[in-house]
């Protein structure tokens, strides 16, 4: 008998975990890491280190964000949601700038 899931993961978001897993495990083996050394480096369990690679959805953020500062790339946090990059925010500031102006 199968369990079905009372949220499923939507399959994009799915997709976007497994791809963050996988760069994760690229950046760990380039610094020559296992799993157990990121995870006493990140200050978590390897069982999160080995959750975060293989794409599951339910580490929290801050364990990832522990993760990612133990491999010194926490600073590309700083890039998600940046208000330039998001449509909605350029086109709201923009015209509040308009009506600032005087339009």
């Amino acid at each position: 008998m199968s369990t079905i899931l009372a949220n499923p993961i939507p399959v994009l978001v799915e997709n976007s975990l497994v791809g963050l897993g996988s760069r994760i495990a690229i950046a760990r083996r380039a610094r020559a890491l296992t799993q157990a050394d990121l995870a006493r480096l990140s200050d978590v369990g390897t069982s999160t280190v080995a959750s975060l690679e293989a794409g599951y959805h339910g580490v929290s953020v801050g364990n990832f964000l522990k993760v990612l500062k133990a491999l010194d790339l926490l600073t590309q946090v700083d890039n998600w949601l940046a208000p330039s990059m998001d449509p909605a925010v350029v086109l709201f500031a923009t015209r509040k700038l308009g009506r600032h102006d005087g339009g």
